[in-house]
């Protein structure tokens, strides 16, 4: 077993706190663009920690525009809203607590669907990868663009 998801009334009243946070506090595009990783050569779709922007960098910019975790049994989901040149995007990583695990498809299909994410896959434009955040620690991540 990968992990035990729990998404109950608790977690959706802190999914909704989340969410209204990050809402308010969307990463501009000119701060946005500074943590953008090239990997359109890269078949695995796998950010690793050697491919990561610069740490010091990252944590000045999440500082300024954080992202909102949301523990939801021995996963934790973190929620941030991020402007790009089409538009406003919901951006979430899914990761577990318990190292060298990751979030199986259905626990992410769930957590898309309590984030407010339009389904699994979404139907409107998205992206998702899988990053090594830390040794031994990876999170599956989704950028999804908000409805005009």
């Amino acid at each position: 077993m990968s992990g035990v998801l729990i998404i109950g009334d608790n977690e959706r009243g802190a999914i909704g706190e989340a969410i209204r946070s990050a809402l308010a506090k969307p990463m501009p595009w000119e701060k946005m663009r500074q943590l953008i990783v090239d990997d359109r050569d890269n078949p695995s779709n796998t950010l690793t920690l050697d491919e990561r922007p610069d740490h010091d960098r990252i944590d000045a910019l999440r500082r300024e525009y954080p992202t909102y975790p949301v523990q939801l049994g021995s996963y934790v989901a973190a929620i941030s809203f991020e402007e790009q040149p089409s538009g406003l995007f919901r951006h979430i990583s899914i990761s577990s607590v318990n190292p060298g695990k990751a979030p199986n498809e259905h626990a992410v299909r769930m957590v898309l669907e309590a984030f407010g994410f339009s389904g699994y896959p979404p139907s409107r434009p998205y992206r998702v990868w899988v990053e090594h955040y830390e040794p031994g620690r990876v999170a599956i991540n989704f950028v999804e663009l908000e409805p005009s």
